[in-house]
């Protein structure tokens, strides 16, 4: 343990926690392990889970304690009919598969949209009244110094708002992601977006202080909202964990020149359609390609094109198992976001790799471009096809004359490991 000025009881309110696997899962997963040995008590209230889910539950803390609650109604049936079961299993695992039953995958989504259309912020709601509820009774039965909510789901900072407004608590908001996200990932109304503004306008007065995982989030806020101060909103990024890299092997096929990539793909936020023609247009005999994560719509024209000859999708996967693939790539993918407002997450898990990074990217202000250039992990190119294709060429070469690896710096980046990011929390703490 490494001891803090002051030690604090702090509740986190995480509706994304172990078993349930996101970006803000993993996240606040490390973040609580890094608070804790700096020598926190970090007690969890987050929903519960179907006992075929149970990825990542021996990294939770053994001395903190973890509420769960019912999740409400419709996610609590998505779970328990999840597809997505325990480590190793590489299926999707959000609802019905659209190919195996057409009509009840069409009823699952159609229930979905209205019920996202009537809750606000989202359907994720269904969880708000059962979270006031046990929150309440927890904080009755014992103090706590800092209430800390994880969003997303946007949820948890209104369940934080309910509980600070009936106990005399500092309260810490966290944002992976804004409210409001400058291009559309969903199909929100006009109106929608605009009550949702005003919800958070509101609790946004109420916060003691807001941390964000990036600098294009805050950058976002303050201009959104101009009563927040710069002094009360930090900066607190995702990392790694230099351990979890160590513990598996590092054994690649040295005669394969493999490109790796680990996340998911979105239209128009990040969006693959030129990499995949890039790669349909090279002919490098040794080139293997390996994606892991949710492509969500581009999995079937994936699967049915010239390229599934070459490249291997995992479907999704567990983190430790994502960790090893990435070990073990010659050169690890990565598509910036279409927005210059976040980062994402996987970028840090990349670094914690050590293996020459090929950076995508679709926009000047791109902070992960930047990240890489100054760091000198990899090359950036712009999100064209011709672009990627002489990246892929230019990292082809250095890897068949011998010099790759020493083109690159692949040490250890102290700055960006989970321990970090957890004492910026800390020093957030020691603040309030």
């Amino acid at each position: 343990m490494i001891p803090t000025n002051s030690s604090k009881r702090i509740l986190l309110i995480a509706y994304n926690y172990p078993p349930l696997i996101s970006p803000q899962s993993i996240r606040w997963l490390y973040l609580t392990r890094g608070l804790v040995r700096l020598g926190h008590r970090v007690d969890v209230l987050t929903i519960s889970m179907p006992g075929h889910f149970k990825d990542l539950m021996d990294m939770i803390p053994k001395d903190s304690r973890i509420y769960r609650t019912f999740p409400g109604l419709f996610y609590y049936i998505t779970y328990k009919y999840s597809r997505e079961r325990s480590r190793g299993d590489n299926r999707q695992p959000e609802g019905p598969k659209k190919s195996d039953d057409d009509l009840i995958f069409r009823i699952y989504m159609l229930v979905h949209g209205i019920l996202n259309r009537l809750f606000v912020p989202d359907i994720y709601a269904e969880w708000l009244p059962q979270a006031l509820i046990k929150g309440y009774c927890i904080m009755r039965s014992r103090p706590y110094d800092v209430l800390i909510s994880s969003s997303e789901q946007r949820i948890c900072h209104l369940v934080a708002y309910g509980l600070k407004r009936l106990f005399p608590v500092r309260w810490i908001a966290d944002y992976g992601d804004p409210w409001i996200y400058p291009v559309a990932t969903n199909r929100e109304s006009k109106l929608k977006r605009k009550i949702i503004k005003l919800t958070e306008s509101h609790i946004l007065r109420h916060m003691d202080f807001i941390t964000l995982a990036a600098e294009g989030i805050k950058r976002l806020y303050l201009k959104d909202y101009s009563f927040l101060k710069d002094d009360k909103m930090e900066v607190v990024t995702q990392g790694y964990d230099p351990e979890a890299f160590e513990l598996l092997p590092y054994d690649p096929k040295g005669d394969e020149f493999v490109l790796t990539y680990c996340g998911s793909f979105y239209k128009d936020l990040r969006d693959p359609s030129n990499l995949l023609s890039a790669l349909r247009e090279l002919d490098i005999k040794e080139m293997r390609v390996k994606i892991a994560g949710r492509i969500n719509e581009f999995e079937r024209p994936l699967r049915e094109s010239p390229l599934a000859k070459i490249v291997e999708y995992k479907g999704f996967v567990d983190p430790m198992s994502s960790i090893g693939l990435q070990k073990n790539a010659t050169i690890l993918i990565f598509i910036s976001n279409a927005t210059d407002t976040q980062i994402p997450g996987k970028i840090y898990e990349y670094l914690g790799a050590k293996r020459p990074i090929l950076c995508i990217t679709g926009n000047e202000r791109d902070l992960s471009a930047r990240l890489i250039k100054d760091a000198n992990r990899g090359i950036v190119v712009k999100d064209r096809k011709e672009d990627i294709k002489y990246g892929i060429s230019e990292l082809y070469r250095l890897w068949k004359e011998g010099v790759l690896e020493s083109s690159f710096n692949l040490r250890d980046l102290e700055g960006f490991t989970w321990l970090h990011s957890a004492k910026k929390i800390s020093e957030v703490i020691d603040k309030l």
